[in-house]
């Protein structure tokens, strides 16, 4: 994937929840999901997602922060880790829609994101699998 990095900073520094990161999270929590092919960069979204192993995923879940070893953390399942999407609700939809046939058609059943400002788990069950 070849992203130019002001489009990523753009994105990032658009996110309320994002605009503090420096060179050392966008290292972290963008360039490693990006060598891993975990990370979608299209029409005003980032999105990166990993596969947090159970103990992994029981830290995150304790302590609402995903370490980046967790993105090749040997878990079976997708976790949506950071997104961000420029607009509104029909933009977040659609991005959501994106994703879920992403996934999909990488053959996973579920997919989990935590909202780690309010502990928020959410889910959505990937058809056709």
């Amino acid at each position: 994937m070849i992203v130019r990095k002001s489009t990523i900073q753009h994105l990032v520094d658009s996110s309320d929840y994002h605009s503090w990161w420096g060179d050392r999270e966008l290292e972290l929590y963008v360039a490693r999901p990006i060598s891993l092919g975990q990370c979608l960069v299209e029409d005003g979204v980032l999105a990166t997602w990993g596969f947090p192993n159970a103990d992994q995923v029981e830290k995150y879940l304790a302590t609402r922060r995903f370490d980046s070893d967790w993105f090749a953390g040997g878990g079976d399942t997708v976790w949506l880790v950071d997104f961000i999407c420029l607009g509104g609700k029909v933009e977040i939809a659609r991005s959501f829609k994106g994703l879920i046939s992403l996934f999909s058609g990488l053959g996973y059943r579920d997919a989990y994101w935590l909202r780690t400002e309010t502990g928020k788990l959410g889910w959505f069950s990937l058809k056709g699998n």
